[in-house]
């Protein structure tokens, strides 16, 4: 039961209400601290100058709450984006992990009869999620497939222009050869129907890896990004006009409640947009997928 319980539910979110509200790990509140505490200045020194130069001048607050309510509309909309764009990729390394479980599971039972051939498979087809992920990361730690890969091909593996699709070649070399004949078949070579089915599980492997290269070079347009955080200052910036001559010091905390959740919503679009890199706070645990597989 407490294992279905950690499949089905975020293993890092506290069931408790208060104590997970107060978490810090996995949370955007760490990052956008400087920026929270640096703008909160700036009504802090407006109400000075109210106080201790002379009045300033004080702005409705109607049009700010209409404002209020379209720019957090759009904020919305980015999360949604980038959550969008989150959701597909962990769609995509299910695939992968289906398809690898496909492609081992036929070629272990429909393929040659050979270990050798066996065992090359596997291995690589395993391979594959490894070297698909960092890529994605632009790394190059393959310490999980050492004792699964020899010294020479982990070596020839990370000086390959492409590591993903060096390894589909791999794969693709060892359903051919079990096509044509692979050497100790005994008769158990691939048919016409057979390699069809696992070439295009195989197929589909490279088909995914490209959905992912899409969504790792193609980022939300940068111009959307830069107008989002052109409202949010600019409504920042106006806010306290409209706050200091009825709020007077409280202005400051009114701001920081107000600027608090437009630059979380922000930061939160800029996390889920990135849901490959290991230093985003909501990436995908590829670390586990691959060693489940």
């Amino acid at each position: 039961m407490k294992d279905t319980a950690y499949l089905i539910t975020n293993k890092d979110e506290h069931p408790n209400f208060l104590l997970s509200s107060l978490m810090l790990r996995g949370s955007v509140t760490p990052r956008i601290m400087p920026m929270l505490l640096l703008l909160s200045c700036y009504p802090l020194i407006l109400v000075l100058l109210d106080h201790y130069w002379q009045p300033l001048p004080s702005l409705d607050v109607t049009p700010l709450e209409y404002t209020g309510v379209v720019l957090g509309m759009v904020l919305v909309f980015r999360t949604n984006a980038g959550y969008e764009r989150w959701w597909e990729a962990r769609k995509l390394w299910g695939g992968i992990t289906n398809q690898i479980r496909n492609l081992i599971i036929g070629g272990l039972n429909y393929g040659p009869h050979d270990s050798a051939w066996q065992e090359a498979l596997v291995k690589w087809a395993i391979a594959f999620a490894f070297a698909t992920k960092e890529s994605l990361r632009n790394g190059n730690n393959f310490t999980p497939l050492v004792g699964v890969l020899t010294e020479q091909e982990l070596v020839e593996l990370k000086s390959a222009l492409h590591m993903p699709l060096f390894v589909a070649s791999k794969l693709a070399l060892l359903l051919q050869k079990a096509r044509t004949g692979y050497s100790n078949t005994n008769g158990h070579e691939l048919d016409g129907f057979e390699f069809s089915i696992l070439e295009g599980q195989r197929t589909l492997l490279v088909d995914h890896l490209g959905a992912c290269e899409r969504i790792l070079k193609t980022p939300m347009p940068l111009v959307y990004a830069l107008k989002i955080r052109r409202f949010i200052f600019m409504f920042l910036l106006l806010l306290p006009f409209s706050l200091i001559e009825k709020a007077d010091f409280y202005t400051v905390g009114i701001f920081i409640l107000v600027a608090y959740p437009l630059l979380s919503l922000d930061q939160i679009g800029i996390e889920l947009q990135k849901p490959f890199n290991s230093k985003s706070l909501s990436h995908l645990p590829l670390d586990n997928i691959c060693e489940t597989i």
